[in-house]
C-alpha cells in the first residue's frame, strides 16, 4: 500500500511538472492562436491566474481585434473571480472606455460599480469606498437608464446609503457616549438635517435634546439663557418622538428643569442689573451718580415685585438701601 501511494505521488508530481512545462512553452511561444485556445481552456476550468497571463499577452499584441477585446474583458472577469476587486474594477472601467460600442460595455460599467461595492467596508470603517461605489452606480444609472440592471442598482444604492447613514449616526453616538455635549448637539443636528426620515430619527433627536440639556445646565451664566431656550425649543420640536415610556418621563422632567432654571437665570440677570447700576453710580459726575442711584432703586423695586420669594432678594435689598442713603446725602 505504501509503495502504491509513493507511485501515485510521483505520478502526480510528474504530471504537474509536465503541465507547468507545457504552460511555459505556450507563454514563451509565438503561436497566439494556441495562446488564445489555452487561455480560454484555463478560463473555463477556473485556472484564472494562468488565463490572465495569456490573455494579457494576447491583448498587448492585438488590442484592436476581437480576440484582444475578448481577452481584455476576460482579464477583468478573471480578477473578479479571484476576488481582486480593485484590479477587476480597473479593467472593467477601462473596458467600457476602450470599447464603448461593445455588447459588453454595459455589463462592464455595471461590474465596475459592483467591484466598488465589493470594496465597501463595514459601517464602522472609513466609507470612502462606499462613496465611490455610489458614484459608480449613479454613473451607470445615468448612462443606461433603460437597463434591466436598474432595479438591482437602486437596491444596492439604498443599501449603501443606509451604511453611510449608520456610519454618521455612530459618530453621533460616540460624541454622546464621550459626553462631549457641544459636539453631540452639533453632530446630531447635522445628522437630522441630512436624514430627516432616518430610521435613527428618534434616537438622534433624543441625543440632541439630552446633550443640549446638559450643555445648558452646565453653562456659565452669560450663555445659559440662550442655551436653555435652545434646548426647550428642541423639546417642543421633537416631543412627539419622546412618547415612548422608556424616556418620556425623563425628557419631560428635563424640560421642567429647564423651565425652572430659566426663571432662576432671569432672576440672576435682573439681580446683576441692580448690582451693575449701583457700580456705575460710583462716578465723578454728580449727574451720572444720581441717575444710576435712582436706576438702582427703580430696578430693585421691579425685582421685588416680580420675585417676592427670590433667594436673591435680601442681597438686592443691600444695594437698595445703599442707593437710598447715598441719594439722601447727595
Amino acid at each position: 500500500m505504501k509503495i502504491i501511494t509513493q507511485i501515485l505521488s510521483i505520478s502526480f508530481l510528474l504530471l504537474m511538472i509536465t503541465s507547468c512545462s507545457d504552460f511555459q512553452k505556450v507563454v514563451k511561444g509565438d503561436d497566439y492562436e494556441e495562446k488564445f485556445l489555452q487561455a480560454n481552456r484555463f478560463y473555463d476550468n477556473g485556472s484564472y491566474t494562468k488565463a490572465l497571463t495569456l490573455y494579457e499577452q494576447i491583448y498587448q499584441r492585438f488590442p484592436n481585434t476581437d480576440k484582444g477585446q475578448v481577452s481584455y474583458y476576460r482579464i477583468a472577469k478573471s480578477y473578479f473571480a479571484e476576488k481582486d476587486y480593485y484590479m477587476a474594477g480597473y479593467y472593467f472601467n477601462q473596458f467600457a472606455i476602450r470599447y464603448p460600442t461593445s455588447e459588453n460595455a454595459e455589463e462592464a460599467l455595471f461590474m465596475t460599480a459592483i467591484c466598488s461595492v465589493k470594496n465597501s467596508p463595514n459601517a464602522s470603517l472609513d466609507q470612502e469606498e462606499t462613496e465611490l461605489a455610489l458614484n459608480d452606480l449613479q454613473m451607470f444609472v445615468q448612462r443606461y437608464p433603460q437597463s434591466e440592471l436598474i432595479d438591482s442598482c437602486n437596491r444596492t444604492m439604498d443599501r449603501l446609503r443606509y451604511k453611510l447613514e449608520k456610519k454618521r449616526f455612530e459618530a453621533v453616538q460616540l460624541y454622546d457616549k464621550m459626553e462631549q455635549n457641544r459636539a453631540a448637539v452639533a453632530s446630531s443636528k447635522s445628522f437630522l438635517d441630512e436624514y430627516p426620515r432616518s430610521v435613527f430619527l428618534e434616537e438622534a433627536a433624543l441625543i440632541q435634546f439630552q446633550n443640549a440639556y446638559s450643555l445648558a445646565m452646565k453653562s456659565v451664566l452669560s450663555k445659559k439663557k440662550e442655551r436653555i431656550e435652545n434646548a426647550m425649543e428642541l423639546y417642543a420640536k421633537y416631543s412627539y418622538l419622546f412618547e415612548d415610556e422608556s424616556y418620556a418621563n425623563r425628557t419631560r422632567r428635563y424640560n421642567d428643569n429647564l423651565a425652572n432654571e430659566l426663571i432662576f437665570v432671569a432672576e440672576q440677570y435682573e439681580y446683576n442689573d441692580i448690582a451693575e447700576a449701583y457700580a456705575l453710580s460710583n462716578s465723578s459726575s454728580e449727574q451720572k451718580k444720581v441717575y444710576y442711584l435712582e436706576e438702582t432703586i427703580k430696578r430693585f423695586d421691579n425685582f421685588a415685585k416680580k420675585y417676592p420669594n427670590s433667594t436673591l432678594l435680601e442681597k438686592a435689598r443691600v444695594f437698595h438701601r445703599k442707593a437710598e442713603k447715598e441719594l439722601t446725602n447727595s
